[in-house]
C-alpha cells in the first residue's frame, strides 16, 4: 500500500502533468483563430496577463497582499523573473531562424537536462536510474516525431533554442527552493512574471503599439495569458512540493505531445507514423517519470541540502 509520501508524489506528478498539458493548448487555439501578432508579443502578453491572472487570484487561494513586497526582494523570484524573460526572447528568436519544429525540439529537450543537472549540483536533488532512462527516451520520441522537419543549418538559432531551454531549467530550480521556503504557488509565479513582463515591454514596446487589438485579438490574448501562462504554471508550481526539478521538467513533454494530438484531432493535421511513433515514446518516458517520482520520494532518507533550513527558517507570514 502507498505510504502518504508516494500519493504526494503521485498528486504531484498529476499536478504538473495537468499544467503542463493545458499550457500545451496555447497554439491550437491561436492557429484555430489565425492570430497573426508577431511572436515575441504573443510572449511578452501572454507574461503580462499571467501575471496579473495569478496575482488577483491569489488572495482568493490564501496568498497575502503584503507578501508581494516581500518576493520582489527574493533573489529566486528574480531568477524566475529573468529566466521566464528570456525563455521568451530566446525561443521566438530561434523560431524566426530554425523554424518551429527545430526551436521546439531543442529547448523542450534541453529542459529535463538543464534542471536535472542544476537541481542536482545546487539542490542535492539525486537522479534516479528511471529518470535518466525514461527522460532519454522522451526526448528521443521527440527527435523521431521530428524527422523531416529540422533545420540545423543555423547555428546562432540553434544556441538560442538551447538558452531558451536552460532558462527553463533555472526557473524550475529556483521556483523549487521558493516554495519550500514558504512561497504562495500563485503568488510566486505571479510576481516573477510580472517583473519579466516589465523587463520584455522595454523590448517589443514598438511592436505591441502597432498590434491592431480587435476585440478576438483581446479576447485570444486572454486566454493565452490567463489560461496557458497563469492558471497552468500556478498548477505546475503546486506540483512542485512533491517531486524533484528533474522529474517535473521531464513532466513538460506533455505539453507538444498536447498540441501533438490537438493538432491531428482538432485542427486536421496529418498524422504520420514518425509522429505517432514519437509521441508514444514520449508517452511512455512521462508513466516512467511518474514511477521515477515516487521512487524519489520513497527511498529519499536525506532531503535536498536547502530543505531542512528552509522549512525550519520560514516566518509565520509566507505561510
Amino acid at each position: 500500500m502507498p505510504n502518504s509520501k508516494s500519493r504526494h508524489a503521485g498528486r504531484s506528478v498529476g499536478l504538473s502533468l495537468l499544467g503542463n498539458g493545458l499550457a500545451g493548448t496555447a497554439g491550437t487555439v491561436a492557429a484555430i483563430y489565425a492570430l497573426n501578432t508577431p511572436s515575441p508579443v504573443i510572449g511578452f502578453v501572454r507574461l503580462a496577463i499571467g501575471a496579473l491572472t495569478l496575482l488577483i487570484l491569489a488572495p482568493f487561494f490564501g496568498g497575502k497582499l503584503k507578501n508581494l513586497a516581500r518576493l520582489a526582494a527574493r533573489p529566486g523570484v528574480w531568477i524566475m523573473a529573468a529566466s521566464s524573460a528570456s525563455y521568451q526572447a530566446f525561443f521566438f528568436a530561434s523560431v524566426e531562424r530554425t523554424g518551429v519544429a527545430t526551436a521546439a525540439l531543442i529547448t523542450v529537450g534541453c529542459v529535463p537536462v538543464s534542471a536535472g543537472i542544476v537541481g542536482w549540483i545546487f539542490l542535492r536533488e539525486r537522479l534516479s536510474k528511471i529518470w535518466f532512462l525514461s527522460t532519454a527516451i522522451a526526448i528521443s520520441g521527440l527527435v523521431f516525431a521530428s524527422i523531416g522537419e529540422l533545420q540545423t543549418n543555423d547555428a546562432t538559432g540553434l544556441l538560442y533554442a538551447v538558452i531558451a531551454g536552460s532558462g527553463i531549467g533555472a526557473y524550475i530550480n529556483a521556483a523549487k527552493v521558493e516554495v519550500r521556503a514558504g512561497g504562495h504557488p500563485m503568488q510566486l509565479p505571479g510576481m516573477a512574471f510580472l517583473l519579466g513582463s516589465v523587463g520584455l515591454f522595454f523590448i517589443v514596446r514598438s511592436e505591441v503599439l502597432a498590434v491592431q487589438w480587435t476585440t478576438q485579438t483581446i479576447l485570444l490574448a486572454v486566454y493565452l495569458g490567463a489560461i496557458t501562462m497563469g492558471i497552468a504554471n500556478g498548477i505546475q508550481t503546486v506540483g512542485l512540493k512533491g517531486i524533484s526539478p528533474g522529474v517535473a521538467s521531464t513532466m513538460m513533454l506533455a505539453d507538444p505531445v498536447t498540441a501533438a494530438v490537438l493538432g491531428v484531432v482538432v485542427l486536421g493535421e496529418a498524422a504520420t507514423i514518425n509522429g505517432a511513433i514519437g509521441l508514444l515514446l514520449v508517452v511512455i518516458g512521462l508513466v516512467m517519470q511518474s514511477f521515477s517520482a515516487t521512487e524519489d520520494t520513497n527511498n529519499s532518507k536525506t532531503p535536498g541540502r536547502h530543505r531542512k533550513s528552509a522549512v525550519t527558517q520560514v516566518p509565520k507570514s509566507m505561510l
